[in-house]
């Protein structure tokens, strides 16, 4: 009978190298099907991504400097408010190019100058719907404002721009909103306006379907598509540019005639109505 010329040792040295052999093969199945899952996770953030995005920029590309003004504007971008509910004629503006705005020649922002006998006083607002302080100048001051107007004590002009940046450029996309209610619906621009800054003390941004609801449910104005199709966001550029040339540094920054709000250091209500006391004394 033959007897096996094997070796235990070399027997245990096969079986250790068909161990080794079998543990890579399944470390590769391993890291095979560990590289398949990453590829999916990856590509699966990457379409939630998108998708967030998508849904929540509403309008996150660059505006353009050029495109039309509308009807009410003033000279300046800004709307002028006869009472609460109308608007005073604009400069006719047609298309605008912010890009070809000139620094004023005046130390003083275009437009504030010192009262004329027997006219009303004439406040000014520049305003950004993104901003905090603006919010609660609103929240505080518009009911006041509003009761002013329609009493014929003052003139009021807001001049909305888009000072503050955010993903999805809620300032100017609101600026833009403005003015679609200004040109749509003008006896629903000053309580617009009022609403959606004033929201900024509780939320964050609306977004165009919210702009475009508030319109719609609150002031029965159709606005959507402007909103949308950001038909004046060229405007707010232009408006905003105008202000940037005026040396307008922040928001809100609020003229009673020739007389800045906080270079004043007295309180909104006092400072205007000294000077509807005045026009009043002229009467």
């Amino acid at each position: 009978m033959a007897r096996s010329t094997e070796s235990p040792r070399s027997g245990n040295a096969r079986e250790q190298a068909r161990k080794l052999q079998q543990e890579q093969e399944r470390k590769q199945k391993l890291g095979s099907v560990l590289l398949r899952v990453g590829v999916v996770v990856v590509a699966l953030a990457v379409v939630v991504g998108l998708t967030l995005f998508v849904l929540n920029r509403d309008d996150s590309g660059a505006a353009p400097s050029e495109g039309p003004a509308p009807a009410a504007a003033n000279e300046q971008g800004g709307f002028v408010l006869s009472s609460s509910t109308e608007l005073a004629e604009g400069d006719d503006l047609g298309q605008i190019d912010a890009s070809e705005v000139a620094d004023p020649e005046s130390e003083l922002p275009p437009g504030v100058a010192e009262r004329e006998t027997g006219e009303a006083p004439h406040i000014i607002i520049y305003t950004d719907a993104y901003c905090i302080h603006c919010a609660n100048f609103e929240a505080e001051h518009s009911a006041q404002m509003q009761e002013w107007l329609d009493e014929g004590l003052v003139t009021a002009e807001y001049r909305s721009v888009s000072y503050l940046s955010s993903s999805t450029n809620y300032s100017a996309r609101a600026a833009n909103a403005f003015a679609c209610m200004a040109e749509e619906s003008p006896e629903n621009y000053s309580e617009y306006l009022g609403q959606v800054t004033a929201n900024r003390v509780n939320n964050d941004e609306m977004s165009n379907d919210q702009l475009t609801q508030l319109a719609s449910e609150t002031f029965n104005a159709d606005i959507g598509e402007c909103i949308e199709d950001g038909t004046y966001r060229a405007f707010a550029s232009y408006t905003t540019r105008h202000a940037q040339a005026a040396g307008i540094e922040g928001t809100p920054s609020v003229y009673v005639d020739e007389v800045s709000w906080a270079d004043s250091e007295r309180p909104f209500r006092e400072l205007v109505e000294e000077h509807i006391e005045e026009y009043q004394s002229e009467s």
